[in-house]
């Protein structure tokens, strides 16, 4: 019998899991690499747009859904950052559900995709032009796969910065330094923390439902001890492990899990920390 192929992983989840994040990887081109070419829908006009299509230009790209609350809370900070910098494009693309449920689901096809993308404006005040990605994916998983990354893309085609959350301030910091690439691609706990705003996370968990609110909470103390995992990791190492000769020890790897289950322990008792899609 010939060998078989492992099935590919479902991009459209039905339902949040914490094990479909993986937060340990950053896959992707990173700063100064030159961008990979994709190809976008643009909601307003239904064209193509490739991202080669911004070269000659400064662009903030930052992905996110009518689910996604690390990407909904966003919008006001981005909007004063958008006046801020006028002679940089910012879009967003529109990717998966991050916490899907019964009021809204997993998208079945382009059409659901395109309705989902239509509510960020009236219902959260988008302001930013709405790109689109395929059903599949592609994009998003071959720019981090996370709810809520971002990326600064360069003129001559290169990235000038990325990380895998939006964090509004460290955005502002690698646009007012336009001179140098900004590898700084880990937004820590207490960054998010920074900009938490837990009415609005449920707010938005809302658009999904019932079951996204549940699984929600339900995965909290596993993404929180997650979000430690990584902090304890790249704080030690500096990046995230996309080469596996970078992988930590045994050792090291227990070490760090330790550290973030005594971390998590010490303070997420009665707290929520932020989630991908909060």
């Amino acid at each position: 019998m010939p060998d078989q192929q492992p099935a590919q992983p479902v991009y459209n989840n039905k339902r949040f899991k914490v094990s479909d994040y993986n937060f340990e990887m950053f896959i992707g081109p990173r700063a100064g690499d030159q961008v990979k070419d994709y190809t976008l829908t643009d909601l307003k006009t239904g064209e193509d747009v490739k991202l080669t299509d911004f070269n000659g230009k400064w662009v903030v790209i930052e992905t996110g859904s009518s689910t996604c609350s690390m990407y909904t809370k966003n919008i006001p900070d981005m909007k004063e950052i958008v006046d801020e910098f006028p002679d940089v494009e910012f879009v967003i693309v529109y990717v998966r559900e991050a916490h899907p449920g019964e009021r809204m689901g997993p998208h079945q096809n382009m059409e659901e995709k395109l309705s989902a993308a239509k509510l960020v404006a009236p219902r959260y005040g988008e302001h930013r032009r709405v790109l689109v990605d395929n059903l599949d994916g592609d994009f998003h998983r071959a720019y981090g796969a996370m709810p809520n990354v971002v990326y600064i893309l360069r003129p001559d085609g290169t990235i000038h910065y990325r990380c895998n959350w939006a964090a509004p301030s460290l955005i502002r910091a690698a646009l007012k330094d336009r001179g140098n690439y900004h590898t700084l691609e880990n937004a820590d706990t207490l960054t998010l923390r920074a900009s938490r705003k837990k009415m609005h996370m449920i707010r938005t968990m809302w658009t999904g439902g019932f079951i996204a609110l549940y699984d929600f909470f339900k995965g909290a103390p596993l993404t929180l001890a997650k979000h430690y995992k990584i902090d304890t990791y790249y704080n030690k190492h500096g990046r995230f492990i996309n080469d596996p000769s970078d992988k930590p020890s045994a050792q090291e790897l227990a070490e760090i899990i330790n550290e973030a289950e005594d971390r998590a322990q010490r303070e997420g008792k009665g707290q929520t920390s932020p989630q991908p899609g909060e």
